[in-house]
């Protein structure tokens, strides 16, 4: 009896160490601004090797064509994150960490929006975070681009530069350093969040001013 109990806890302990230690998946309810008949889940992926730790948290609103592609965008940073060379096991940072948020979740009847915030650390300052809009089309489950978002608006790319410049002036004063990261560069607005009445355009690290400042973010009513 002894060496039989012996065995089962060996056996479950084998399997809380693969639990621990492998990618997992699972699903949490949370509040969105969904219609009632759409649920809004988080799903959480957990990794820890010697080389890296990973903790990445990722929105799923019960689309199928649209959860695959959040999905994939997460997967796809992930499978880039390791690639990256391990650090020494001396190092102040012996492992590399990526962690993944989610913000300004929308389910709305034509559009699904999400801001998916992904932070890679493999030391140094500060990790590097990456603000990732994805938007889609509810029924194809096509992504959205800036043309889409600037009819949205109503505005021009000129009009949206000059509008989101002024706007970070008022709001930076002399730390909004880098103008260039909000001039006519189509690549400045390619991120974007819609909302109820909104569309949000997020400025990366670095892109208008220093990393201290944090994430910036300018909003158009949604006409």
């Amino acid at each position: 009896m002894k060496k039989i109990i012996g065995v089962l806890l060996i056996l479950i302990g084998c399997i809380g160490a693969l639990y621990l230690l492998s990618p997992y998946v699972h699903s949490i309810p949370v509040a969105s601004s969904a219609p009632a008949a759409t649920e809004v889940t988080v799903a959480h992926v957990y990794d820890n090797t010697d080389a890296y730790t990973i903790d990445a948290e990722y929105p799923q609103v019960g689309i199928p064509i649209i959860d695959a592609q959040i999905a994939k965008a997460v997967n796809d940073a992930l499978a880039e994150f390791k690639t990256l060379p391990q650090n020494p096991h001396d190092s102040s940072t012996p492992q590399n960490q990526f962690t993944g948020r989610f913000d300004k979740v929308y389910v709305g009847p034509d559009v699904v929006s999400a801001e998916l915030i992904l932070e890679e650390y493999t030391g140094g300052a500060h990790p590097n975070t990456a603000f990732s809009g994805v938007t889609y089309d509810r029924q194809s489950g096509k992504l959205l681009t800036l043309d889409d978002a600037l009819r949205m608006t109503g505005l021009t790319l000129d009009q949206l530069s000059a509008q989101a410049s002024a706007q970070l002036q008022a709001k930076l004063g002399d730390s909004f350093m880098f103008p260039e990261g909000a001039n006519t560069n189509p690549d400045n607005f390619s991120s974007f969040v819609v909302g109820t009445s909104t569309v949000t355009f997020l400025f990366q690290q670095y892109q208008v001013a220093p990393y201290v400042f944090g994430e910036q973010e300018i909003s158009f009513p949604k006409k």
